[in-house]
């Protein structure tokens, strides 16, 4: 059965307001907030060491931390990002909206991160190699492998049956699931185009930086929910409509 683009966004636009939703856009709210200075602070301390330092004046949000520090703090903050998406997958696949599904924050979780930074580093290479042959194999890897993460997240495979088990899944929508991927990048562009206008004119610039990367969070967890929507609907559909969703126990948060 074709892809519902309707459905599927409307799915992600549910899942992203409801209770679990809002607790995951705070948590996202909360590590942009931390990687912002983390990464104005690498920013800046290699522009030292290239003797730029006219250019750095223009940088807010620094912190008085060495280059490794702010490094090591970024890795870190990349590994929660990994995690959340990881939680958030998980919960936008198989919760109901109002309670986290059972295991989400601890099932299988050294394992998933593994497996999760591996494909998406491999899934990367595959979309890069593509798009450098002739591009347009660069856009089907991209849509062809786009539900790595949910089969780790939610199925607990590993990144290879991830990749196998995407291309079957996603083959036979990839124009459909182009289409749904242009539609979340258009929004995502006239949201972060004009929230950096509005910051821009009216805010300071440590301000505007915060503002944008808090635009930002909202669309990553929404680009999120819709994939996890579109994978839900997918899946569904190939198992005859007899794959549960939200079966899973639910645990109060």
């Amino acid at each position: 059965m074709s892809l519902q683009i309707g459905p599927v966004l409307r799915s992600g636009g549910e899942k992203l307001f409801s209770r679990t939703g809002a607790v995951l856009l705070v948590a996202y709210l909360a590590l942009m907030a931390a990687l912002l200075p983390l990464s104005n602070t690498m920013l800046v301390r290699i522009y030292e060491t290239a003797g730029l330092t006219e250019v750095t004046e223009a940088i807010p949000l620094v912190l008085d931390v060495s280059l490794s520090v702010a490094a090591v703090g970024y890795l870190v903050g990349a590994l929660a990002g990994t995690y959340l998406s990881l939680v958030a997958t998980r919960t936008f696949v198989t919760g109901d909206g109002a309670q986290f599904p059972a295991g989400a924050f601890t099932r299988n979780v050294p394992l998933a991160m593994v497996n999760v930074v591996v494909g998406g580093l491999v899934y990367g290479l595959l979309v890069t190699l593509g798009t450098i042959a002739l591009v347009i194999p660069g856009l089907v890897a991209y849509v062809a492998f786009l539900f790595v993460l949910p089969y780790i997240a939610v199925e607990d495979r590993n990144f290879v049956d991830a990749l196998r088990a995407s291309y079957r899944l996603s083959k036979g929508n990839w124009l459909l699931l182009f289409v749904l991927l242009v539609i979340v990048v258009a929004v995502a562009g006239v949201l972060g185009g004009v929230g950096g206008f509005v910051s821009a004119l009216l805010l300071p610039p440590a301000a505007g930086q915060l503002s944008l990367a808090f635009v930002q969070s909202p669309i990553s967890l929404f680009s999120l929910a819709v994939i996890a929507a579109a994978f839900e609907q997918l899946r569904d559909d190939d198992a005859g409509g007899s794959a549960p969703t939200a079966q899973t126990p639910s645990t109060p948060v």
